[in-house]
């Protein structure tokens, strides 16, 4: 392959402006997204472009599933509304940059898939690549890697977000109410912050388990397209088994994990009026406020205002990545 990867261009460059199109990218998120992409796909072993991509299809498909029901449970910010620009054509051109999201919260997402990548990717030029090897690799000065550790990485980062992601989108469609993870004791609303149901723990897991399918669907493939080299000490007989376990295992934690900071240091609003949670800051809605619409009263219900849901995202996602890696460098 071409060492420009054009075809992983040509798919990051749609996916990104697929998501602008359908507003669920505003424009520098639907940049971000397809530069994202392409740092991933552009590389000597196809699963971890593949592996975003089910991320993508997926997660999308979560969120949009039984859209109405879950509105009654939660709020969002009303949105920037959408602009229409004269030009000086005369012609009108519709500014959807109000997408849903943006920039920073697809970094928050992918920004530590992406530096394995790319070190994969700069480490890895010759032929016979081995996404499992151990070989000692230099990526700077006195910073050693393998292509186990960033594959581990890699694989870890999106079971817990496809885990949080199926957690959020359909854990919250559970029919007991979820209770706090943090105090099992205690229900709270749907929705809430770092509330755990026995739907959500389940998704979560199974998010992990088809990311780990995902992986090892394409190892098997990379392996039977391109053999490794003779010195390779691990792909003989790949541990495909022991992979799906640990990513699996990694989903359910990055879950717990995320929850456990969304239940302590991301605070959680709610109003006994409209009975819902709002989704986002309380600076969004009084921002996003028009005319004399009725402003109800939100009271705190779980956490502490001290870090916002895209910074949970990224420590939640990335202690998983680290903790994956290092638990299957132990034990692969």
């Amino acid at each position: 392959m071409s060492s420009l990867y054009p075809i992983p261009l040509g798919i990051a460059t749609n996916l990104g402006y697929s998501g602008y199109r359908k507003g669920s990218l505003s424009l520098d998120g639907a940049l971000t997204a397809a530069v994202v992409g392409y740092a991933t796909m552009a590389n000597p072993f196809i699963g971890y472009g593949l592996t975003l991509i089910t991320f993508y299809l997926v997660g999308s498909k979560a969120t949009r599933f039984k859209a109405s029901i879950k509105a009654q449970h939660e709020t969002h910010p009303p949105a920037a509304p959408t602009v229409a620009i004269e030009k000086k054509d005369g012609k009108r051109k519709r500014d959807t940059t109000s997408g849903n999201r943006n920039a920073v919260q697809v970094l928050c997402n992918s920004l530590t898939a992406v530096i394995a990548c790319v070190a994969f990717r700069a480490l890895n030029r010759r032929d016979g690549v081995d996404p499992l090897g151990k070989e000692v690799l230099t990526v700077w000065r006195g910073i050693d890697v393998s292509n186990l550790l960033l594959t581990l990485v890699v694989g870890g980062h999106y079971a817990a977000c496809m885990a949080d992601t199926l957690a959020s989108e359909l854990g919250i469609l559970s029919k007991g109410q979820p209770r706090l993870v943090t105090n099992p004791t205690r229900k709270v609303p749907r929705g809430t912050n770092g509330g755990v149901s026995p739907l959500g723990l389940t998704v979560s897991a199974l998010g992990g388990t088809l990311i780990g399918l995902v992986q090892t669907a394409s190892l098997a493939v990379h392996y039977h397209l391109n053999p490794p080299l003779p010195t390779s000490s691990l792909t003989v007989n790949a541990p495909y088994f022991k992979l799906i376990a640990l990513f699996t295992a990694a989903g359910f934690t990055g879950s717990l994990i995320d929850s456990v900071l969304g239940a302590t240091v991301q605070q959680t609003l709610y109003s006994a009026t409209s009975k819902k949670v709002l989704v986002g800051s309380i600076r969004d809605v009084i921002q996003g406020n028009k005319d004399d619409a009725p402003e109800p009263i939100w009271e705190r219900i779980a956490g502490a205002d001290v870090l916002d849901n895209n910074v949970v995202n990224f420590l939640a996602s990335a202690i998983t990545a680290v903790g994956t890696a290092w638990v299957g460098l132990r034990y692969l």
